[in-house]
């Protein structure tokens, strides 16, 4: 009886350790897989993999705008990578801001995230001028494709600081 009992310990702690070591794998892959840029941690909350707020909507725009940008790395040179560096920059800034907008109150969140929606697009256009400018077959059209993402960028810029300066 003695041993049965034994036996039963022993698998019942190797079930729970299992389950407990299965747990920390997917939290780990969901903060991971909800991450802007892969290895630099994210403030938004892992329920925005699969929430239906308009700020997860936005982060994960942002999130997949920054896995286009990955695929086109083969464009990467020493030009190329500060304008990455700036895209990249953007969206961890558009994301931060998307979760301290969620954060206030429902009536101060509306103008807010109608400019943040704006930021967020405008972050998508570069980089689709980013990842279009690797498909192109002359320095020439890497070159335009290039300047029309930093265009955006400009323009992104732009908007970011008229949500910090705040209401006129």
């Amino acid at each position: 009886m003695l041993i049965f009992v034994l036996v039963v310990l022993i698998l019942l702690g190797a079930a729970v350790g299992g389950v407990l070591l299965l747990s920390r794998r997917q939290r780990a892959a969901t903060a991971s897989a909800n991450e802007v840029i892969p290895g630099t941690p994210t403030r938004a909350p892992a329920s925005w993999a699969g929430s239906h707020d308009p700020e997860a909507r936005l982060h994960r725009r942002l999130r997949d705008a920054m896995t286009a940008v990955r695929t086109a790395n083969s464009l990467d040179d020493g030009t190329t990578i500060v304008l990455r560096a700036e895209l990249e920059q953007a969206a961890l800034a558009w994301d931060d801001r998307l979760v301290a907008i969620a954060a206030l109150p429902a009536a101060a969140r509306e103008s807010q995230r109608a400019t943040a929606t704006q930021g967020v697009e405008t972050v998508e256009a570069a980089v689709a001028q980013y990842v279009s400018a690797a498909t192109q077959r002359t320095a020439a059209d890497v070159a335009a494709g290039l300047d029309a993402a930093s265009a955006q960028l400009r323009i992104e810029a732009e908007i970011r600081k008229s949500l910090e300066a705040g209401p006129a």
